[in-house]
């Protein structure tokens, strides 16, 4: 479910402001738009379809966890995709 404002899809910042309120349907909205790119960039490091999804599962939750840290001013993809880059080197 693509969750939308006046007929359009959200912004990454108004869905982070959600998501750190408790939202957990614009979290999940996050994690739909950057999964696929999550689990390519754990696999491009490990080669290994399975350890790439587990690798990109760790950082979502990861991720949700340090939400309230985040820098809404920031873009949210890089700082993600770092953690996914540091859940497969580990």
């Amino acid at each position: 479910m693509e969750v939308r404002l006046e007929g359009g899809p959200l912004d990454d910042e108004l869905l982070i402001a959600r998501a750190r309120a408790g939202d957990q349907n614009a979290f999940t909205e996050l994690v739909r738009r950057y999964q696929e790119v999550a689990f390519r960039t754990a696999y491009v490091i490990l080669a290994d379809p399975d350890g790439a999804a587990d690798a990109a599962q760790e950082a979502f939750i990861k991720a949700f966890r340090a939400l309230p840290g985040f820098d809404p001013k920031r873009p949210f993809k890089p700082w993600l995709l770092r953690i996914v880059v540091n859940e497969a080197l580990n």
